[in-house]
Parts: C-alpha cells; sequence; structure tokens
C-alpha cells in the first residue's frame, strides 16, 4: 500500500511541477491571433483543472503517509504543508477564472489584454509557491 500512496504522490507532484512553466505558456498566450486563442485557453482551462486534480491527490496521498508510516510530524511542517497547498489550489483558481472569464467574452483579444498582467503575476507566484512548496516537503528535517 506504501509504494502505490507514494506512486501517486509523485506523479501527482510532477503534474503539480509543471505549473514552473506557466509563466512562460502564459506570455506565449499573449501572441496569438483571436482564431486559436481560444483553443489555448480551452486547453489552458483544462490544464488548470487537472492541476486542481492532482492537488487533491497530493494532499489525499501526503496527509495518508504521514498519518500511516511516520512517526510524529512537526507540527509547524504540517501547518506550512497544508497552507501552502491551500495557496496553491487558489492561484489555479483564480487563474481558472480569469481564464473562464476570458473565453466568455465578446472579444477574447482584448479581454485578454487586460488579463495579461494579473495571469502573469498569479502565474509567477504560484510558480514561486510551488518551488517552496518543494523545499518545505523535501526538507522536513529543518522543521523539527
Amino acid at each position: 500500500m506504501y509504494s502505490m500512496l507514494v506512486f501517486v504522490h509523485v506523479v501527482s507532484s510532477l503534474f503539480l511541477g509543471t505549473y514552473l512553466v506557466l509563466p512562460i505558456i502564459i506570455n506565449a498566450i499573449s501572441s496569438r491571433s483571436s482564431t486559436e486563442l481560444k483553443p489555448v485557453l480551452k486547453i489552458l482551462l483544462s490544464f488548470t483543472r487537472a492541476g486542481h486534480y492532482a492537488l487533491i491527490l497530493l494532499v489525499i496521498s501526503g496527509g495518508s503517509m504521514v498519518i500511516s508510516y511516520t512517526s510524529y510530524p512537526s507540527i509547524l511542517w504540517v501547518i506550512l504543508s497544508i497552507l501552502l497547498l491551500i495557496a496553491i489550489g487558489g492561484l489555479i483558481g483564480l487563474i481558472n477564472k480569469n481564464i473562464r472569464q476570458i473565453l466568455l467574452a465578446e472579444d477574447p483579444k482584448k479581454k485578454l489584454a487586460d488579463n495579461i498582467s494579473t495571469l502573469k503575476w498569479y502565474g509567477w507566484l504560484n510558480t514561486l509557491l510551488v518551488i517552496t512548496t518543494l523545499f518545505i516537503m523535501t526538507n522536513r528535517g529543518l522543521f523539527v
């Protein structure tokens, strides 16, 4: 059972690690023409939805491993881990909301131009949170 939990946890974290390139993807979207903008945004919307599922699997598998297979993790480490994962999920949700608003707009190119700086800001903040989470999760001994 432990090896299955580790497998699910690693696959989910690898998928969440792809959010490190989100700012680059958002930069590339702004140069798309109006005809190819909607399909690209729909793909990005699916990507953010899948990110939420990966986050849920991370919480479930990580929580199961902490509860069942470790001896008394640090309270600080647990709180930081949970808060960072909630923050990542919230940012993914904000990105998802902005993309949906762009898709539903009458002129998606203009709406994208209005919201591109916000999307870039969310993308960079999400990247920073993923890197911070990776550091905290892999260095649990620092939070004893």
